[in-house]
């Protein structure tokens, strides 16, 4: 008890502190709490089932999975003026409920709280997950943010494809006039000093720019990274390629409005990498494209839309992989690509935040609404590869949603309602289903069936 009261009493003087010097500067507490409970179903059984997600290592299990989570995220804005002011983001979870080796043993040790890089630490529930400070350059309209911050590579018709996270980072931004906008971004993506001549850092700069106007609005933007030996961060899923190397990344958005109620946008993206001091495998230079379209009609009721994308992919699993992996938030549907709000259940994001290796068209009717406070989106996604697979690779291939060829055909159905029952709480019920049709398998490996997913989540913001 005298500890829980010293604890108390410690909050008190810090809460005080700050009403305190209210006078001085504004305080704006935030936060937002989201339950949600899962049911997936992932058809027919495979080996190596993992018993949290019922899921493959190499794609989908066979158990049915129900499962209850919780996330919390909880900050403030410290304003000293509108030249000045600070933000801090915490996050607690997504944390499975009855999942004893996380919350209850980890929250009060102070290991656990970590600034993570583009990867959450899986193992940590309590995290710091925006840390930044915001100033105006004095004489200039020009503002600076330092610190752990969102950052975001330029989409119109999906969401980003190859950036939309968080960093560590500094980044300058300004208007040059009412139509265009200029940034610059220098972000810190790995460091890891681990001994004499094992310098493990990786870098990037970005500068990116938008040109808007009436009825029309653009958005290019290029960024150039190096990783030193070892810094995985630059690239995960290379595998042996984990040398120094350097690589860029061009990019371009464009959105027409002038013809509203129709608006049509379009993203693409070029990226190249290139790698030095290796002498397996023999290349050492990969690229890669992306480019996706949207076309959109405004109803009274809703949008009507007609998506599409297409991206490179690759002739050698193993070797060659083309672009530059951070951490994207490509949202073209619910479950293969995470346009859901946690997903802590196994069935959410089955391919990746990218369109990377894949092609897919989608037909969407978004915000429509028969009932008060109740709005709908539907939508269905055609969705296959542009790998290839080596004779020897399709022998022994399993099932792998996230690593999709030329004869894999996935079809999803979405429906997504949302309810408003108070002000601030809302109710959100995700359905989602693929139709799975996969070739290249191994000699052995069945046929997997479809795959259903439903989640029920309430989120209060506050």
């Amino acid at each position: 008890m005298k500890k829980l009261t010293t604890l108390v009493l410690a909050a008190g003087l810090v809460v005080s502190s700050f009403a305190g010097s209210a006078s001085a500067a504004e305080f704006k507490p935030f936060a937002q709490f989201a339950e949600e409970f899962t049911y997936g179903d992932a058809g027919a059984a495979v080996t190596g089932i993992d018993k949290k997600t019922g899921f493959h290592a190499d794609g989908l299990g066979a158990d049915e999975n129900f499962n209850a989570a919780t996330r919390i995220r909880f900050g403030f804005d410290y304003v000293a003026s509108e030249d000045l002011s600070a933000t801090i983001l915490f996050q607690y979870g997504t944390h499975s409920w009855g999942d004893h080796n996380s919350a209850d043993y980890k929250l009060m040790g102070t290991k656990y709280v970590r600034t993570v890089k583009f990867d959450d630490d899986p193992d940590a529930d309590l995290r710091m997950r925006l840390a930044y400070i915001d100033w105006t350059i004095p004489g200039t309209e020009a503002k600076v943010r330092m610190g752990r911050q969102a950052v975001v590579t330029p989409s119109y018709a999906f969401g980003s494809a190859m950036l939309d996270s968080r960093a560590d980072a500094v980044s300058v931004m300004g208007n040059v006039n009412e139509n265009i906008t200029l940034g610059a971004t220098w972000m810190r993506l790995a460091s890891d000093k681990g001994g004499y001549q094992n310098v493990d850092d990786a870098d990037a700069i970005m500068l990116n720019a938008e040109f808007a106007f009436d009825g029309f609005k653009v958005a290019p933007w290029g960024m150039y990274a190096v990783k030193q030996y070892n810094a995985k961060r630059l690239n995960d899923n290379f595998g042996p390629l984990d040398h120094h190397a350097n690589a860029y990344v061009l990019g371009l958005s464009a959105e027409l409005s002038m013809f509203d109620p129709f608006v049509f946008a379009v993203d693409t993206l070029y990226s190249n990498t290139d790698y030095s001091a290796r002498t397996y495998p023999d290349s050492d230079n990969y690229d890669g494209f992306y480019v996706g379209g949207s076309a959109a009609y405004k109803l009274s009721n809703g949008t009507l839309a007609l998506k599409g994308w297409y991206a490179t992919g690759e002739e050698d699993k193993n070797n060659d992989r083309g672009f530059v992996y951070l951490d994207g938030g490509f949202s073209a549907t619910t479950m293969l690509f995470g346009d859901n709000i946690i997903g802590k259940d196994g069935y959410n994001t089955l391919h990746d935040d990218t369109p990377f290796g894949t092609w897919g068209v989608v037909a969407e009717y978004a915000g429509f609404s028969f009932m008060d406070k109740l709005t709908h989106t539907a939508r269905v996604a055609y969705v296959t590869g542009t790998n290839e697979l080596t004779e020897a690779e399709s022998r022994v291939r399993t099932l792998d949603f996230g690593y999709l060829t030329e004869d894999d055909n996935l079809i999803e159905v979405d429906f997504n309602s949302t309810y408003e029952i108070y002000k601030n709480l809302s109710a959100t019920l995700e359905l989602g289903y693929i139709f799975v049709d996969m070739g290249n398998l191994a000699q052995g490996v069945e046929e997997h069936d479809d795959v259903f997913r439903s989640a029920l989540t309430f989120v209060y913001n506050f």
